[in-house]
């Protein structure tokens, strides 16, 4: 296998991060992550007409709304970052990986959770919270453990934001997600900080930029903390605090591109789509940071929100989604170059619905971002799907 994915991917030969000796898990929970981004999306793009008043809203608006964030949060970001955090996390860790059949024991407590939680019985909704937060809180749990046994210098930039993240997300479940202000606290401290890890990785094992380690990793660990209490604050007390968070998400984004290298080291790159998704997703971490900042008065959480949403965390699972399918089955979901393109498009569906909270864009404009938005998704979805079985099917062949 090895030999035909350096036939395949010949410019790739870093896609070091995933475990061979170990039965891939990660096409199990992205074919949840893949439901998840078709019913999230779908309700995101009916949602966008409604607000722009393209059609007329359902009397229960605010529980499409309030799904669309759950789905999109917990299902869809939810599933691709917890099948690469339990597949590819202990090698990004340094410590032992778990047995496969205690991992995927996960996965049905967060599709039968979030399906529970949505409804509308009280006690159900309540039994499937806890199921989602078991979901999550189960790998927080697993990757801490994983932490304190494996590298000593990777427990502080890695370890520990890792399974703080999925902490987050555990309570997740159990707070208002159609509130932006806490959308916003979710997605930096659950999805984002996660993300961070995996481009630490990423950065050194693909781009060949550093390690971040030593005082570097103690200054990290703590501003990011530090935006973490901020961010807290800001989204659960007084949203006049967020200018404070994102100073502070600001510097540890700069710490971060700094003391790994990023973009000396993307700049040294060919024209991949690996680099084009890191460069990407950064830039749009560092607007999401300063929105607050050149906002003043008139940021809008929403408009962060969707920022952080599409522009970033799609933008990543997108770009590293497709690579790591690529590499499991040693076939690639998109040529690299079609992939690129394909990011850049997104940006515009990214960067059209940021701006709408400000009343920017027209009918017409809405209407073809979100057609462009739909035709890259089953673009990219189709094959992806593809791709995912084929896992599935070579790592576990049917009996004949």
């Amino acid at each position: 296998m090895k030999s035909l994915l350096a036939k395949i991917i010949p410019a790739d030969p870093q896609l070091q991060p995933m475990n061979l000796s170990r039965e891939p898990i990660v096409n199990r929970f992205w074919a949840t992550g893949l439901v998840g981004l078709c019913l999230g999306f779908i309700l995101g793009f009916m949602l966008w007409l409604w607000q722009q008043g393209i059609i007329d809203p359902p009397q229960d608006y605010f529980i499409f709304k309030f799904a669309h964030a759950k789905i999109q949060i917990l299902l869809f970001a939810g599933s691709f970052l917890l099948g690469f955090a339990l597949q590819a996390g202990p090698h990004v860790i340094g410590g032992p990986p778990p047995p496969s059949k205690k991992i995927l024991f996960y996965l049905p407590m967060l599709w039968v959770g979030i399906g529970l939680s949505l409804v509308s019985d009280p006690m159900l909704t309540i039994v499937g919270n806890i199921m989602t937060s078991y979901a999550f809180a189960g790998p927080a749990f697993m990757l801490f453990g994983i932490t304190m046994a494996g590298v000593p210098h990777f427990r502080v930039p890695r370890g520990i934001p890792i399974a703080a993240s999925f902490a987050v997300l555990a309570i997740s479940p159990w707070l208002n997600l159609d509130d932006p202000d806490v959308a916003l606290f979710v997605l930096w401290c659950g999805p984002v900080t996660a993300a961070l890890v995996a481009a630490q990785q990423l950065t050194n094992n693909v781009l060949g930029g550093k390690l971040l380690q030593g005082k570097s990793s103690l200054i990290f660990l703590a501003t990011l903390y530090l935006a973490w209490l901020v961010t807290a604050g800001a989204g659960f007390i007084n949203s006049d605090y967020w200018w404070f968070s994102g100073l502070l998400w600001t510097a540890v984004l700069f710490i971060q591109v700094k003391e790994t290298d990023l973009i000396a080291s993307a700049m040294r790159q060919k024209f991949t789509g690996i680099q084009v998704t890191l460069l990407l997703a950064f830039a749009g971490l560092f607007a999401s940071a300063i929105m607050p900042l050149i906002s003043g008065d008139d940021f809008m959480a929403d408009a962060a929100v969707h920022l952080l949403g599409a522009g970033v965390i799609t933008i990543l699972i997108l770009g590293v989604a497709a690579r790591v399918a690529g590499f499991f089955c040693g076939l690639m979901v998109l040529p690299d170059r079609a992939l690129v393109y394909l990011l850049f498009a997104w940006c515009i569906v990214a960067i059209t619905r940021t701006v709408t909270p400000w009343g920017m864009g027209s009918t017409t404009t809405t209407i073809a971002t979100i057609l462009l938005g739909t035709l890259l998704l089953v673009i990219w979805v189709v094959p992806m799907a593809r791709n995912i079985i084929k896992i599935g099917r070579q790592y576990n062949p049917p009996n004949n």
